[in-house]
């Protein structure tokens, strides 16, 4: 992978345990695989069986052994410490929400499962703020991902099921199946691929971070093998990623793009040559989009509604039903919450008095999830964790006044970058750039879904890509 990014001076070996934690821990993002047959704190907590559950595990282990590394300086950058325990207090808070918990007298383990997770998130997010490895070595990591997913996803289409990778977890798919995620259009059910994780849109989701990290490649100059080779893998992500089907993931990349588009103007773009490049890449996108339009347009059709296709009418009419039972449990308990994890067990209550043939399941919007499980006080600590995430990210982003003005106040005027000049230093923004961009199109994903908020792998990389956009 040479042509992605180049060798990495760590700062000290000792913290190569934990960086190699991290770095596995970005790399099972896409991978649902679960222990099974194992008794203890697998049956008690479900979050633990996850094979990702470890190397978080061991990153905070190594992290507190080595005595904290990086703290003193996270401390004392104030937006990043503010970001820090607005993070940790939510998570705290989740925690604290067992005393008042839905379901405290009859499942309690509900609060410490879904507790447990999100904290262990939390502070793999503090570490990967203190002493996470290099953004562009992470954009190397979700670059791996979106390879290995692209040939997996259209393997899983061509075949129109599983290609039997039992053993690391696939689903059984077939999409004649009831209960499978498939796109209907004149009576043609066409399976929408899983990858290694338990739903096509949580697969998209996936594909919209990792199509924007392939973006650092095509943006940063150098070698044109290594921009071919970045566009290349672009592109046959881009397809994969369409093959999903799955609107709010798009609906997240095309947001993610474009809030960072200045960002991406301001480090990369003014050089001509880039720009040139990108704008060949850019137009390769958009005729893959134009083919797949193409190919697949009576499904896109039935996606959008207007087909009638009882699979998308009740899609849309769920997602309804979620939020109004959310904002239901927000109204019986608008401060406090129902606890963390609990509003699955209240929507089930809910639907005994109704003719909804529906389980409970979370709220498909996160904020509203975290209003209604946390209270307004939970809404608040996540609200105050983003803005403040956001603000740190922007600000490593900004460089330093210097004396020969090159860079200035971001949002001034500065110099274009020549093509070559960029190196080491300008990769690097470019690439807590495109991570930034993840945290946004999981923000927008969040709209419309919930597992940026509810699954171990999704918080892990939210609140982890937000630390190291914002690590300086």
């Amino acid at each position: 992978m040479s042509f992605i990014t180049r060798t990495v001076s760590y700062p000290s070996r000792r913290l190569l345990p934990v960086q190699a934690g991290i770095l596995l821990t970005f790399l099972l993002v896409p991978v649902w695989y679960r222990f099974k047959g194992v008794a203890g704190p697998f049956d008690a907590l479900f979050s633990a069986g996850f094979l990702i559950f470890w190397p978080m595990l061991w990153t905070v282990g190594w992290w507190l052994v080595l005595g904290l590394p990086g703290f003193a300086n996270l401390r004392r950058n104030p937006v990043r410490r503010l970001w820090a325990l607005a993070l940790l207090t939510l998570a705290l808070w989740a925690f604290l929400s067992q005393a008042w918990a839905y379901t405290r007298s009859f499942q309690p383990e509900v609060t410490l499962g879904a507790a447990l997770p999100f904290a262990l998130a939390a502070l793999f997010a503090v570490i990967v703020a203190c002493a996470g490895p290099p953004a562009r070595v992470i954009v190397t990591t979700l670059v791996i991902g979106l390879a290995w997913n692209t040939f997996l996803a259209g393997a899983q289409v061509a075949v129109q099921g599983s290609v039997g990778l039992i053993a690391p977890g696939e689903f059984a798919l077939n999409p004649a199946a009831s209960g499978t995620a498939v796109v209907q259009a004149d009576g043609v059910r066409w399976l929408r691929p899983y990858g290694l994780l338990p739903h096509p849109n949580i697969l998209g989701g996936f594909f919209a971070l990792a199509l924007l990290a392939a973006l650092v490649s095509v943006l940063s100059g150098g070698k044109q093998r290594r921009w071919l080779v970045g566009t290349l893998i672009f592109l046959a992500g881009l397809w994969a990623f369409l093959l999903t089907f799955s609107r709010s993931a798009w609906l997240g990349f095309m947001a993610g793009a474009l809030a960072i588009l200045p960002l991406l103007w301001r480090l990369a773009l003014r050089d001509r040559s880039v720009r040139r490049r990108f704008a060949v890449t850019l137009g390769l996108g958009v005729a893959t989009a134009g083919l797949f339009a193409a190919l697949y347009w009576p499904f896109l059709l039935a996606r959008t509604g207007a087909g009638g296709e009882s699979i998308e009418l009740r899609s849309a009419s769920d997602r309804a039903v979620f939020m109004e039972f959310a904002f239901r449990a927000i109204c019986e308990s608008p401060l406090l919450g129902l606890g963390i994890g609990n509003f699955p067990w209240r929507m089930t209550w809910y639907l005994q008095f109704t003719a909804y043939d529906l389980q409970g399941q979370p709220a498909h919007h996160v904020f509203l999830s975290a209003w209604a499980e946390l209270g307004l006080v939970g809404f608040a600590l996540l609200a105050l964790a983003l803005v403040f995430g956001v603000e740190a990210a922007l600000k490593a982003l900004t460089p330093a006044p210097s004396p020969s003005g090159r860079g200035g106040q971001f949002g001034k005027p500065s110099p274009p970058l020549q093509a070559g000049e960029a190196g080491r230093g300008s990769e690097e923004a470019l690439a807590r750039s495109v991570l930034l961009g993840g945290v946004v199109a999981l923000a927008v994903i969040g709209l419309l879904d919930h597992y940026p908020w509810t699954l171990l792998h999704f918080q892990a990389a939210w609140w982890g890509l937000m630390a190291a956009a914002g690590k300086t």
